[in-house]
């Protein structure tokens, strides 16, 4: 009986076609609100989401608080709330472009970085396994909320408004908007903001121009993305010829804003039927809610099993105020009608809805809900597929029951378009008010940036952006990566680096340039990212980037004393990296504290050192010599340059070079004229040093604190002889610079945690000695150079720069070490710079860069008490917690999972999240040792990219890993040694992919008929 009525009524609607406008009763604006033809205010704000994740009894309590901060609004009828979602994976490829990959083509074209294999395939893949998805509150206020003065003021406003003003005609009526409305509708809408605020739910509220985009493109999928912009009221208009000119009546209508039904609907609709609707591109099937659930579930259940099944989907969740009037009225006549045994079950439930209110103040409302999803016009098929699966799962969502009769599909399909009408075709009932609020969208997860030069995903596969470069979101970026070995963190960290590359940052007052990127490795994980940007950047730039083996032997020579190009002693910041290299170098092995006035006397010693490089009294200047720099020699020449003296100085070539602008070629000479490590001996033993600490004793040795300085600088000098000499490890105009300390840094006693201490002071020295550098440092700098260094240090200040640590466990006992570090976090923000440290656990880190930072990566923990650690350091909620405990197991075929804790915007942010790669930047990013064995080999064979792209085809998961351990295996069962069987392996599988043979096959071009195989393309 019931379905016989819907399908009359069904018909009915179909032969009545009204016409699309009619679904619309939005006539103007007043200020970022819409204002409906009945006078009604309606603002739309969007859900940015949950900063933390929550369990189901989290979500309870958020909606019960909610429920508590709302309930007098929503006691009475004229407020309402629709919640609305979409779930998009047909458009994430427009998205993906939008949030990402829009962005990251133009930087790296303005860098020319040639990055367009990886961009490629984040296109190509990306939109397969991630979806767009996105959540609002349609807040509405009818004029049902005035008292009778109230609306008598608003007629009178509104009247001389219309009479002020020119004939609206078919424009938009602007005189309906009213400040006493306005008013009302303002403090509703603070008041719900607040309520989520409260709850740690972000959102932003969007303008009139925002909220009738998201209408329109709503209506017409295939939109997304345009440049489409409404014409408000207060936008430049072109006049419209209308028909009353004609008539010679008046024409002020064409002179106003055009109608806002007239903007949105640009095609007309055309009903499949009596379930489906064709609008524009897509053919829609609405499903409605016809009775509400058993069990009232969070939104997010409904949405986590339809991301999964990746099916296009919207809803709207419309609660409005007045529930307990509804109520009366409908609970009276289920009384009445209490005999029939279904009417029993509905007597009952008014009873508990009177009972919870009576008993917990709990009020109802009325709720109707309304859902749709759509396909490609003429695919049936798929769209009946769609519409079953839509339907399943929400009937699964608390035992709901739903409905594709819906009267008039238009109609149906327009219920769940956003901020049209207060309209649905859903069923309504009667909800308590927090029931009703935990079935709306608002507790999905929010991430701090709508766009980012990195893009990971959720679980669920939505998209969730990140801004490596922070932002004013995060101006202080300081990142731990906290798991073993082999949990994807060395590859996150590079995934980050590469999106700092590709960050709207490096885009400054003179151009765009690759950030300034230093990293002190233990290994060759970041030797694969170097790479990456090295053939990105071509043969002609390749050098600003670069990756180096630290190593005791020539051609790696560095002098901890190098000055600033043109400056004849260092900035305080120079000076005090001395002083603190030098007392590390000067202290027993063991040992945390320099010896009793140790310290003055090393500060005394460099300023000594200095002077004597200079043509003061008593100076020894170093004296130039031809042919140790050849192309200084050329420089010289080619200027005609003729130095004064007869034994000139490397300070006179400096001085030379500098008078024509050589500043390149004067650095050089300079590394010449500055003191070493063998100068500060002769330095100590000078009269001014002397005069001051000759009677200086080391209790401890019985030494004179001279003597003792003395022998430990000339232990210092055998042990680490290219550390007395003029620099050659020279890194020019680079940028990215990773030092890989791997053989200078070892560890197992006292004597090698030492020179691992010293070595990661040393590498934070080169990496980034110029990262720190400040306009004001100018007036510490020689007159003849001041202009120029001034302008120089500008533009390294604006850069972004970033300095990582990798293994940061190695430098636990060496508190110099961790306190320079704890200084750069403290003033990193002052500097732009970013910091960066990865270790195998979090007690690793130690307490003040846990403090300290506000990027907490966590990709998976060693055992219980590290879990347990981590959980209870970072404070983690129960949904995190379980994230640490049970969800991060490394990485896999679906990415490599990672618990997010962010400090951004003024709020914490925990989210757990996936990176994401494809195989070809799988292979080029990868640290697995067998991976980049064969990578390594490919690249000297194939070429970079052809090595990339063969590899990505035979592996695609991005290692062969346990095609590696498979091979080995049989060759150990033979009798191989191992290291012999892994090498053995490595190179027949590169052999293989290069000449197209055994896994390379797939290579291979396909036969025609009886034709032979076609040659690779490298062969050809």
């Amino acid at each position: 009986m019931i379905g016989a009525i819907s399908r009359l009524l069904a018909g009915l609607s179909l032969t009545l076609k009204q016409p699309l406008g009619a679904f619309c009763d939005v006539e103007t604006t007043h200020g970022d609100a819409l204002v409906t033809k009945h006078s009604d205010y309606l603002s739309v704000i969007r859900i940015e989401g949950m900063r933390r994740m929550a369990t189901r009894a989290d979500v309870e309590r958020i909606a019960l608080a909610q429920r508590m901060d709302l309930s007098g609004a929503l006691e009475d009828p004229g407020h309402a709330i629709m919640g609305w979602f979409i779930s998009d994976p047909d458009q994430s490829a427009v998205e993906i472009d939008r949030l990402n990959l829009d962005s990251c083509r133009t930087i790296a074209r303005e860098l020319g970085l040639d990055v367009g294999d990886v961009l490629n395939e984040r296109a190509a893949l990306w939109p397969k396994v991630m979806r767009w998805e996105a959540a609002y509150y349609v807040l509405w206020t009818r004029r049902s909320v005035l008292t009778k003065e109230e609306r008598k003021q608003m007629g009178e406003e509104q009247s001389a408004l219309a009479k002020a003003g020119p004939r609206a005609g078919d424009s938009q009526r602007y005189y309906l908007r009213s400040e006493v409305m306005a008013a009302r509708h303002d403090a509703f809408v603070l008041r719900v903001e607040a309520a989520l605020k409260a709850n740690d739910i972000a959102t932003r509220g969007l303008g009139a121009h925002e909220a009738l985009k998201l209408v329109r493109e709503a209506v017409y999928r295939e939109t997304s993305g345009s440049d489409w912009k409404a014409t408000l009221m207060g936008d430049r208009v072109m006049p419209r010829a209308t028909e009353d000119e004609a008539r010679k009546v008046d024409a002020a209508p064409g002179m106003l804003w055009p109608a806002i039904r007239e903007q949105i609907f640009h095609a007309d609709a055309e009903t499949q039927g009596g379930q489906r609707v064709r609008i524009g591109d897509n053919d829609y099937a609405p499903v409605d809610m016809a009775v509400g659930p058993e069990d009232p579930r969070p939104f997010v259940e409904l949405s986590a099993r339809l991301g999964q099944d990746r099916i296009p989907w919207r809803g709207s969740i419309l609660i409005e105020g007045g529930g307990r009037s509804a109520m009366l009225l409908k609970s009276l006549g289920a009384t009445l009608f209490s005999m029939f045994p279904g009417n029993a079950d509905v007597r009952r439930a008014f009873e508990a809805l009177k009972q919870e209110r009576d008993d917990n103040g709990h009020i109802g409302v009325k709720l109707r809900a309304s859902f749709a999803t759509w396909a490609p016009t003429g695919d049936t098929q798929k769209l009946r597929r769609r519409a079953s699966t839509l339907t399943q799962r929400l009937e699964g969502w608390g035992n709901c029951k739903a409905t594709s009769i819906s009267g008039d599909p238009l109609e149906g399909a327009l219920s769940s378009v956003p901020a049209l009408a207060l309209a649905s075709t859903g069923t309504p009932g009667i909800a308590l008010l927090g029931d009703a609020f935990a079935m709306l969208p608002w507790n999905r997860c929010a991430s701090p940036w709508e766009q980012g030069s990195v893009l990971f995903t959720r679980p669920d596969g939505a998209i969730w952006p990140y801004e490596p470069a922070g932002s004013s979101k995060r101006p202080l970026v300081c990142d731990i990566f906290v798991a073993p070995p082999g949990s994807g963190k060395s590859v996150l960290a590079n995934t980050i680096n590469l999106g700092l590359c590709l960050s709207t940052a490096v885009l400054g007052s003179r151009g765009a340039k690759l950030p300034l990127i230093g990293k002190a490795d233990i290994g060759p994980s970041a030797q694969g990212f170097v790479r990456l940007v090295r053939e990105a950047l071509g043969p002609e730039r390749e050098h600003e980037a670069i990756f180096v083996t630290m190593q005791f032997r020539a051609g790696y020579e560095f002098n901890i004393f190098d000055l600033q190009v043109g400056c004849t002693y260092p900035l305080p910041m120079e000076k005090a990296f001395l002083q603190n290299f030098l007392s590390l170098a000067t202290m027993p092995p063991g040992q945390n504290t320099p010896f009793e006035g140790l310290s003055q006397l090393i500060g005394y010693v460099i300023d000594e050192a200095y002077r004597l490089c200079t043509d003061v009294p008593g100076g020894s200047p170093k004296p130039y010599r031809a042919g140790v720099e050849p192309t200084v020699d050329a420089a010289l020449s080619r200027h005609g340059i003729v130095l004064e003296h007869a034994e000139p100085w490397w300070r006179d070539v400096v001085d030379a070079l500098i008078d024509r602008q050589e500043w390149r070629l004067a650095e050089v000479a300079q590394r010449h004229a500055v003191p070493t490590l063998e100068d500060l001996v002769v330095a100590a033993r000078g009269d001014q040093v002397r005069d001051i600490f000759d009677e200086l004793k080391i209790a401890t040795t019985s030494e004179d604190a001279i003597g003792l300085f003395e022998r430990y600088i000339y232990d210092f000098i055998k042990k680490f002889p290219t550390l007395n000499a003029p620099t050659k490890l020279d890194f020019g105009p680079a940028r990215i610079i990773v030092l890989d300390l791997a053989a200078v840094a070892p560890t197992g006693s006292a004597v090698n945690d030492r020179q691992t201490e010293m070595m990661y002071l040393l590498a934070r020295h080169i990496l980034a000695r110029n990262f720190t550098l400040h306009p004001d440092y100018a007036e510490y700098v020689p007159e003849k150079v001041r202009d120029y260094q001034r302008a120089r240090f500008q533009e390294i200040m604006e850069s972004v720069k970033r300095l990582d640590y990798d293994e940061w466990h190695r430098t636990k006992g060496s508190p110099q070490v961790r306190d320079q570090a704890a200084l750069d976090v403290r003033e990193g923000r002052k500097h732009n710079l970013q910091l960066g440290f990865a270790s195998q656990r979090l007690s690793d880190m130690g307490e003040e860069l846990v403090g300290q930072s506000t990027g907490r990566f966590i990709l998976k923990t060693g055992d219980e008490k590290e879990c347990n650690e981590v959980i209870e350091r970072f404070g983690l909620s129960k949904a995190s917690a379980d994230v640490v405990r049970f969800a991060l197991q490394g990485p896999g075929p679906k990415g490599a999972p990672f618990l997010a804790v962010l400090l951004a915007g003024g709020a914490k942010y925990e989210q757990m999240l996936v990176n994401f790669l494809g195989p070809v930047e799988l292979w080029a990013l990868s640290t697995t040792p067998g991976d980049t064995a064969l990578r390594n080999r490919l690249y000297a064979a194939l070429g970079f990219k052809e090595a990339l792209r063969r590899l990505a085809r035979v592996f695609p998961r991005g290692s062969a890993v346990d095609e590696i351990d498979r091979r080995k295996n049989e060759r150990l069962k033979r009798g191989e040694l191992d290291a012999r069987a892994e090498a053995g392996v490595v190179d027949e599988l590169a052999t293989e992919l290069t000449d197209g043979r055994g896994l390379g096959i797939v290579l291979r071009d396909v036969p025609q008929d009886n034709e032979p195989p076609r040659r690779l393309m490298a062969a050809e």
